[in-house]
């Protein structure tokens, strides 16, 4: 019998596991994204604490359900594809941060986050903030996934990514 996530999933495969929210807290919702083929489960599924769910009113979710603790609260499973992964991340954070803009090298990943790399090294030298700068951990993450892009490995360059976010939305 399918578990409750399983049906909730659609049984797509899992492409992405990252925490988003620094929070102690078991998560006591549960809000998903909205399916990206349709008659497909959604998209990411984010578990948050009932504060975050009440801070985070806007959070793109289709449709909020109850939890009862069963991941901490920013823990986010993702359905979608590398592709769309990666341009989720560009409009969250990646674009805002570093002013590189996707459309302007018309989807070349490799491209994108070889720029995105260069600007977050360029600011990093600016803030000089040391070793243990938020700025140089993401730098460690934003060079594999650069990397990773250039060798045409899309699903390892968004796994990186995805560990830059929690740093680049507390910034």
């Amino acid at each position: 019998m399918p578990t409750a996530l399983q049906q909730l999933s659609g049984h797509l495969e899992l492409t992405a596991l990252r925490s988003v929210l620094d929070c102690p807290l078991k998560a006591s919702a549960l809000r998903e994204g909205a399916a990206v083929d349709s008659g497909t489960g959604p998209a990411w599924l984010v578990f948050l604490c009932s504060e975050h769910s009440e801070q985070l009113p806007g959070w793109p979710g289709v449709r909020t359900h109850d939890d009862h603790g069963s991941m901490p609260c920013g823990s986010v499973l993702d359905y979608r594809p590398a592709k769309h992964l990666l341009q989720s991340h560009a409009d969250l954070w990646l674009t805002p941060l570093t002013g590189v803009d996707p459309t302007a090298y018309g989807g070349a990943w490799s491209e994108i986050l070889d720029q995105a790399d260069r600007a977050l090294l360029a600011r990093a030298e600016r803030e000089a903030g040391g070793e243990d700068s938020p700025l140089q951990s993401m730098l460690t993450m934003m060079g594999m996934a650069s990397r990773a892009a250039a060798e045409g490995d899309l699903e390892q360059a968004a796994v990186a990514l995805g560990y830059c976010e929690t740093i680049a939305l507390s910034l």
